[in-house]
Order: structure tokens, then C-alpha cells, then sequence
């Protein structure tokens, strides 16, 4: 197991749910179809590793860290 990068608890990284940081170069796309996307290549894994749950609240802007007020 390793240490979720966001809330310090343990993470499997072979679990599906799991996110990898990856590292890339990134070009904006250039297609109309795409919708403002990009494209990310040369993509180099990092020994990072996060929960699905606490990716999703770092998009929301909340700390996984954060102790719920409900």
C-alpha cells in the first residue's frame, strides 16, 4: 500500500478506482469537434497515487483533509 497524495491514508495502487499522477506535453486541441480538450503526450508515470473519492472533492475545490460539517 502508499499514502493517498491528498489525504495521507493508504491507497492501493493496483485498485481500479485508483488515480496514477502522470506527467506529459500537452497541446491544446485543434479540432472544433473536441471542444476545447488537449491532447497529453509522452505521458511518464510518478510514484503518486490518490483515492477516486479524494480526487473528486480536490475538483469540487474541498479538502479531502477536511473534516465533513454534515
Amino acid at each position: 500500500m502508499i499514502s493517498c497524495h491528498f489525504c495521507g491514508e493508504p491507497v492501493d495502487p493496483l485498485a481500479r478506482d485508483s488515480y496514477r499522477r502522470v506527467t506529459g506535453w500537452e497541446r491544446k486541441a485543434l479540432a472544433e469537434s473536441r471542444k476545447g480538450g488537449s491532447d497529453i503526450v509522452l505521458r511518464e508515470p510518478v510514484d503518486e497515487y490518490a483515492h477516486s473519492g479524494c480526487v473528486i472533492l480536490v475538483q469540487q475545490g474541498l479538502s479531502p483533509r477536511q473534516a465533513s460539517l454534515l
